[in-house]
């Protein structure tokens, strides 16, 4: 039976490779005997949103990786990792797939500009599906992911035969983002500003439209730039608009988790929204406890990874 690892003030994980922790530092040494040579670990921190941040040191005299995992999701195993090395690139971004193996999403350099032994500054970003990568304070990988994390889970990836150093590694999570879609004007500013917004905030997400960051004029790329940097899209659909449906066309293409609502009183609703679950409310005050309890029940789902309507 492995030993297991003593406890720490940061809770970690190992799930491949042979580990030592010791509070917000860890150390690969290397695969375990006769096992894939890689090493893969998680802490406990949840994280979806935010800055994560390493000082990593490579292997001595041999070609390694050493990276941040992001959104891994424990059903599956499945994950994506981003950071230095790995494919003959010097900064790359990963996407693993259970069944398919690791796949290369971006990269940049070639693995022969990284030093053995050397040691590296590592932060990466994550806003909704745009992440990026600094090495020693220069920015020098940007991409979206082709589609939104799974999981909440983050740790680190290693390759190579060790040791490989991180320290002092940090997570600085932010709320995830909900980007709203819907017609301006009345009573659709009433329904943001009295139950989406408030619903949100109290489940930990922070919701914005358009009007609320993009001013002033709102052009199509600062749409597509907003739901990029969403984690979840909220859509009224009980107006039929062109933008919205544009929006929320755009919003499926990429994946994202996505919530419908629209009017009780509604007549019909389009062909291309039909097949859909759609949570559909009254203008009333009993109205106002129903959604309100609905859509929570439908965040929660979505925070707990499992999309509703997408």
């Amino acid at each position: 039976m492995a030993r297991r690892p003593p406890k720490t003030s940061m809770k970690w994980a190992q799930m491949d490779g042979r580990w030592q922790f010791s509070n917000s530092n860890a150390q690969y040494a290397g695969p375990e005997e006769g096992s894939r040579e890689f090493g893969l670990c998680l802490v406990s921190t949840p994280f979806r949103s935010g800055t994560l941040k390493v000082r990593t040191t490579l292997s001595e005299g041999t070609s390694s990786s050493g990276r941040f995992v992001v959104g891994y999701q424990p059903s599956t195993g499945n994950y994506y990792s981003i950071g230095l090395g790995g494919h003959g690139l010097a900064y790359v971004l990963v996407q693993f797939t259970r069944g398919q193996g690791w796949q290369p999403i971006a990269g940049k350099g070639s693995q022969s500009q990284l030093f053995p032994g050397g040691g590296y500054d590592l932060e990466t970003r994550l806003v909704g599906q745009r992440i990026s990568l600094a090495v020693d304070g220069v920015r020098v990988l940007e991409s979206a992911l082709p589609s939104p994390i799974q999981g909440d889970q983050v740790g680190l990836f290693a390759w190579g035969d060790g040791p490989l150093g991180f320290k002092n590694f940090q997570i600085s999570a932010n709320a995830p983002n909900v980007f709203v879609v819907m017609q301006f004007g009345e009573p659709y500013d009433t329904l943001y500003r009295q139950v989406i917004g408030p619903v949100c905030d109290k489940l930990g997400f922070k919701a914005y439209r358009a009007d609320d960051v993009f001013k002033p004029g709102v052009i199509l790329q600062d749409i597509r730039q907003g739901i990029i940097d969403s984690d979840v899209i909220i859509a009224e659909i009980t107006p039929v608009n062109a933008n919205v449906f544009y929006e929320l066309g755009y919003a499926h293409a990429l994946e994202k988790p996505t919530i419908l609502l629209a009017n009780r009183k509604t007549e019909k609703l389009p062909f291309d929204v039909s097949g859909y679950r759609v949570i559909f409310y009254d203008d009333t005050i009993g109205g106002k406890s129903n959604i309100e309890s609905t859509l929570t029940q439908h965040l929660k789902n979505i925070r707990m990874g499992q999309q509703t309507s997408n």
